[in-house]
């Protein structure tokens, strides 16, 4: 059986927030960051070559039904 190879792939994710000082940017960033702001993800080719290995999930054995 075939196992799941987990990776974490170093990326960007870049967001614009308006606001009037960075200390209000910052504050929104972390209150509404991922949630209520789109941003966009920059990711290249080398990223994928410097991915880290972090976890192997084994197959599950099925249950016969009986």
């Amino acid at each position: 059986m075939k196992k799941k190879y987990q990776f974490d792939v170093p990326c960007v994710y870049y967001y614009e927030i308006d606001a009037d000082t960075e200390k209000q940017a910052r504050k929104i960033l972390l209150d509404k960051g991922g949630l209520d702001i789109e941003g966009n993800l920059y990711l290249n080719k080398d990223n994928y070559k410097r991915a880290e290995l972090v976890g192997v999930l084994q197959p599950q054995a099925r249950e016969q039904e009986g």
